[in-house]
């Protein structure tokens, strides 16, 4: 494989890849939907993308990605088509291809796989299922969770409590998934993968529609705290390793589980970066980007990181419209609204770090940050 020194990060939000690979030394360019002001610190250039039109704009990148030695492509483009790329470009992707990408983050086609390969998750059917025999909502103990079958962060995600409701929304969203609800503790596993092995790097706590942040639904994806200490972390690695080498992904994947007290299930599969980033790098000290690339290269880490410390991020939702009236201090906030930006009752502000000996010591460290971010916000 080619040199790789200038790498463009393309995602919804892409914050979190661009200040990685700066700190790891690429030459990093964005293209992301906010333009934090961290974004653009780290970047050496910065693309904007309209969230209303990332596939139309992802193609104005096509000369720059011309200029550029690699592409990470991140949250927001798992179904993004990139054809408009010439197949010396396309190689330039650095982990799993656009095709791929589609294909795992599909959660109607990872649900049919992980029937094939006995891996536990939960009984799952789609809305033109439900809607054609209308007994299989009869299969479920209630509530049901629907949920699009392309997306992450949950903010799409609500609950059917009962059969009548369940048929109902599955008639009115044919192509939702419906979903047992499994009640327990939400959880990722972060590796990293080369074409013919794979090494989990983390187990993180994953905070879910936490109402302290203000979150808009009670899936909503609120942040991490890594590591996540359970009798199931092993088995859990386990499994995320298996799924890799299954599922023939490279590069840094994610595997989403809930944990009961005697269970464990798989819920998705991320096949790109993860917002866990930030709190696997801070428990490791591993720079996660410039492990991609190695491992994307074929060069694997060649044994198990440990966690040294614990770390959280917590993501503040804006509980009301606001503008924010000042400039944050970078020390323990990252993605960093320009000053004067509105925000949007729903919308994230910015997110708070907390690191420390426990769990505990670094949540509340997380926490003090969220609350500075709200008292910039009016």
């Amino acid at each position: 494989m080619h040199q790789i020194r200038k790498i463009v990060a393309i995602g919804y939000s892409a914050r979190h890849i661009v200040c990685s690979g700066s700190r790891a030394g690429y030459e990093m360019y964005a293209a992301d939907a906010f333009g934090d002001v961290d974004t653009k610190r780290c970047a050496k250039k910065y693309f904007p993308l309209n969230p209303l039109q990332l596939q139309a704009d992802i193609k104005l990148l096509k000369e720059e990605i011309g200029k550029v030695d690699g592409v990470i492509i991140g949250s927001g483009f798992e179904r993004a088509d990139f054809d408009f790329l010439n197949a010396e470009d396309r190689r330039k992707i650095l982990g799993n291809a656009p095709e791929k990408m589609k294909e795992v983050a599909n959660k109607e086609w990872l649900s049919s796989r992980l029937d094939d390969l006995g891996t536990p998750h939960p009984l799952t059917y789609t809305g033109g299922e439900i809607a054609e025999g209308e007994e299989k909502a009869k299969h479920f103990h209630y509530p049901v969770v629907a949920k699009p079958a392309y997306g992450g962060g949950g903010t799409a995600n609500f609950f059917c409590n009962d059969e009548k409701e369940l048929v109902r929304r599955a008639k009115q969203l044919p192509d939702f998934l419906y979903q047992e609800y499994i009640k327990g503790e939400h959880a990722s596993v972060s590796l990293i993968s080369a074409k013919h092995e794979a090494l989990s790097i983390s187990v993180n706590e994953q905070l879910i529609g936490m109402d302290s942040l203000c979150a808009p639904g009670p899936f909503v994806y609120c942040g991490n705290i890594s590591p996540f200490v359970t009798k199931f972390s092993e088995q859990m690695c386990e499994i995320a390793e298996e799924l890799a080498m299954k599922l023939e992904l490279i590069g840094s994947n994610g595997v989403d589980f809930v944990v009961t007290d005697d269970e464990l299930f798989v819920i998705e599969v991320n096949p790109r970066f993860q917002g866990s980033l930030d709190t696997v790098e801070l428990s490791t000290g591993l720079n996660l980007v410039d492990a991609h690339v190695k491992g994307v290269k074929g060069d694997l880490l060649t044994e198990r990181v440990e966690a040294k410390r614990y770390a959280a991020k917590a993501i503040v939702f804006a509980k009301q419209e606001g503008a924010v009236m000042i400039n944050f201090d970078p020390g323990g906030i990252v993605d960093i609204p320009e000053e004067g930006r509105i925000v949007k009752c729903g919308e994230p502000i910015a997110t708070g770090i907390g690191i420390g000996d426990s769990r505990e010591d670094a949540f509340a460290d997380a926490m003090e940050k969220v609350v500075r971010i709200r008292a910039g916000v009016r």
